[in-house]
């Protein structure tokens, strides 16, 4: 009898387990998808707190804050107001930290690192713009040594020298072949997950029609 109420018990904790897993992956899927129709600060706002949320109920997963970030982030660029991109900035710097703590090896949390200086830069170009260039190539590196197969590290790497004057390294023709590197790689990478970041693929095409 005690044998069959401990095979129970495991078959309780299991079942349990496996509706908490649908529950985020549906979650996630359905955040996942407002994010891709996001176009408006207030929706990415709106899908920086979903994801908060989840965070808060799944705290030792890193993707939830890894998106509640790079929606902060990618709301950012569109906030004109220097003041208030830093803010906005800094709430995502916050969730990225506690990912970071989580995953500090994973390559996706460097490459969304790299992501969000830039926008540090566009609040004092003058003032900041050599120190966050520094870190974003830093940063790209630490992607680049856990995991040089990841596309975005190509896709950034290629979109920052080509907004760089050639004086300093930059320019189209050295562009061009960053971005059509991580175009390849892109074409060849597989998410590990329904879950897993998969941006960039149509910017980095976008870029090279740009330069051609």
């Amino acid at each position: 009898m005690k044998h069959i109420l401990i095979i129970i018990s495991f078959l309780a904790i299991a079942i349990n387990s496996n509706a908490q897993d649908k529950n985020y992956e549906s979650a996630m899927l359905g955040n996942l998808e407002l994010l891709d129709q996001a176009r408006s600060q207030e929706d990415y706002l709106k899908c920086a707190s979903r994801f908060e949320r989840v965070a808060a109920a799944e705290k030792s997963l890193w993707l939830p804050y890894y998106y509640a970030a790079y929606s902060l982030v990618v709301m950012s660029f569109d906030e004109g107001d220097g003041a208030k991109k830093d803010l906005i900035l800094d709430r995502a710097q916050g969730l990225l930290d506690k990912a970071l703590v989580l995953q500090p090896e994973e390559s996706e949390l460097h490459v969304l690192q790299a992501f969000l200086y830039p926008s540090r830069i566009l609040v004092d170009p003058m003032s900041r713009g050599m120190q966050y260039m520094e870190l974003i190539y830093e940063t790209l590196e630490k992607a680049k040594a856990s995991n040089p197969e990841n596309p975005r590290i190509y896709f950034l790497e290629g979109v920052n020298k080509a907004n760089l004057p050639p004086s300093m390294g930059g320019g189209p023709e050295v562009a061009r072949p960053i971005l059509e590197l991580a175009l390849a790689k892109f074409e060849a990478f597989e998410a590990k997950n329904s879950l897993w970041p998969q941006w960039g693929e149509e910017a980095v095409k976008a870029e090279l029609n740009k330069l051609h």
